[in-house]
């Protein structure tokens, strides 16, 4: 199962529901809910599907899955802040942190026990704006922020008592990064930021105890030779840690980076489409699945284990706008 976002805004539109069926990709249904549900996260069980929806008055639903993999709408609540592009379920289950591109704040909001998403319990502003990116560290210890017009990825601990977070280290990327996301290498002490402004991938050294980020090498997501305008994306790390993808909007392809023995570009290969917004691996690790926004379109395309190279498939799907590939 794969659930789609997408920028759309009719009524009908939603959710997408995906399946690789009789070696095709198709779309099974769309759960109808607000405009724009531009990006999607699953509950730590499973049960229970989120969005953010980015508009002026953001908001964020909450959808059951039921037996077949298919979400029902339970509800929406407003985030507290303007334009949220990016959201994730605390580790713990308990909360929904958010990032709000237009107001440049974060946001924590509680799960009840069906599901549903309440009221903020904490908003942290943030005067440059641009808050891109809110995710927990894979030992659920410290809430990572990546704010781009701030060019900072902040570390927060949020108290799971009070829902409230508190600022513990700020590290300040090199002038001009425009930093967007963050991806974790499998060993927990590699962070891969990657910088929307100037096409590049900084890697962070991450102390688990402190949280604290450490900018280390930076390296461009396009050969140095490229011209044109180019916007970095989604970040992803290989299941095994050799490899960093990145999407290259603009140049409209993927970068491949090699983590060993250390990080370089050694690849770019085409998108399968146009303006690369998210990306994600398949469950196997198998595909590496593109959201080609400006494309209408969404691609599988085959990973190479040994060298981390892509290649076309026959596992492509028209659907408009989308924004976000979440595979269950």
């Amino acid at each position: 199962m794969i659930y789609l976002g997408s920028y759309t805004a009719g009524s009908g539109e939603g959710v997408g529901v995906a399946t690789v069926r009789d070696g095709a990709l198709r779309l099974e249904s769309t759960a109808a809910c607000p405009p724009r549900p531009s990006y999607l996260a699953l509950a730590p069980d499973g049960r229970t599907l989120y969005a953010a929806h980015e508009l002026e008055a953001g908001l964020v639903s909450a959808f059951a899955i039921d037996e077949r993999g298919e979400p029902r709408l339970l509800g929406t609540q407003p985030c507290g802040g303007a334009e949220p592009c990016h959201l994730s379920v605390h580790p713990s289950g308990r909360f929904v942190l958010s990032a709000h591109w237009g107001s440049g704040s974060i946001a924590v909001q509680p799960i009840d026990g069906e599901g549903l998403v309440g009221p903020p319990t904490d908003m942290v502003e943030q005067s440059k704006r641009y808050a891109h990116m809110v995710v927990t560290d894979p030992a659920g210890r410290w809430v990572l922020v990546v704010y781009l017009g701030a060019g900072t990825v902040s570390t927060y601990h949020l108290d799971l008592g009070s829902g409230r977070f508190e600022l513990r280290n700020e590290a300040q990327l090199h002038a001009g990064a425009g930093p967007r996301h963050l991806a974790f290498h499998p060993d927990g002490a590699t962070v891969y930021v990657v910088n929307e402004l100037d096409s590049t991938v900084t890697a962070c050294g991450f102390e688990a105890e402190s949280g604290r980020l450490t900018p280390g090498a930076t390296v461009r997501t396009l050969p140095e030779e490229t011209v044109g305008e180019n916007y970095p994306s989604a970040i992803r790390v290989a299941p095994d840690g050799r490899f960093v993808y990145v999407g290259n909007r603009g140049h409209d392809s993927i970068g491949v980076l090699s983590t060993e023995p250390s990080l370089r570009l050694v690849a770019t290969h085409p998108s399968g489409g146009e303006f690369p917004r998210d990306l994600a691996f398949s469950r196997d690790g198998r595909l590496l699945w593109i959201a080609n926004e400006r494309a209408d379109r969404i691609v599988g395309l085959a990973v190479d284990p040994t060298d981390g190279s892509l290649s076309p498939t026959n596992l492509s799907l028209q659907l408009p706008k989308p924004t976000c590939v979440l595979p269950a």
